[in-house]
């Protein structure tokens, strides 16, 4: 008989994202409210952008766990109130790879942990993991990767406050086909800028 195969809302993929979430909101609080808002702000924006629903679900997926490789990372460099040293930096960018790696071992989330990695790629190549550009990043991470960028440019942080919703709508508009798709900063600035 060939395995079963888990859909988006089995159960088990639901049991395995809430208990990922909780392990987040315990490992530090700020980046699980981040995720939380992240994961509205993206499935507002893929629904705007015309996705269909189960593609829609699955960006609100990568959205919340986007940031789970942050299990690895301690909260004191998570919560560092200044710039970052090089071994703090690196191990930063290193939390799309963790993220990915905890996925792939996870029944019926696998398929996201692609995904989860490419959400720090940049529409012109200078993002990381791995440099991506263009239309060889995924949908789904190009649509997070906006979002993530709005809500945190929005919220304050350890290191800095939270800049004014229009700053942030100026910096998204000035980022648009450099640091994210054009398409999908368009699509955003619609959706929360120009409402």
């Amino acid at each position: 008989m060939p395995p079963t195969t888990l859909t988006q809302d089995s159960p088990q993929v639901r049991r395995a994202i809430r208990a990922l979430a909780r392990e987040l909101r315990t490992h530090h609080r700020a980046t699980a409210d981040h995720s939380h808002r992240l994961a509205v702000l993206a499935r507002r924006l893929a629904d705007r952008m015309g996705l269909d629903a189960m593609a829609a679900t699955e960006v609100e997926l990568v959205a919340v766990l986007h940031d789970v490789g942050k299990l690895a990372i301690e909260p004191e460099i998570l919560d560092h109130p200044g710039g970052l040293n090089d071994l703090q930096r690196r191990k930063m960018r290193r939390h799309t790879i963790e993220g990915e790696e905890i996925l792939v071992r996870m029944s019926g989330l696998e398929h996201l942990g692609v995904l989860v990695r490419a959400t720090h790629e940049h529409w012109d190549g200078n993002g990381y993991p791995d440099g991506l550009s263009g239309t060889d990043i995924p949908m789904e991470a190009r649509i997070v990767s906006v979002a993530d960028a709005f809500d945190a440019m929005t919220t304050r942080r350890a290191y800095r406050e939270a800049l004014p919703h229009e700053e942030a709508c100026r910096r998204i508009d000035a980022d648009a086909g450099r640091q994210f798709d054009p398409l999908v900063a368009a699509a955003l600035l619609e959706l929360v800028c120009r409402a």
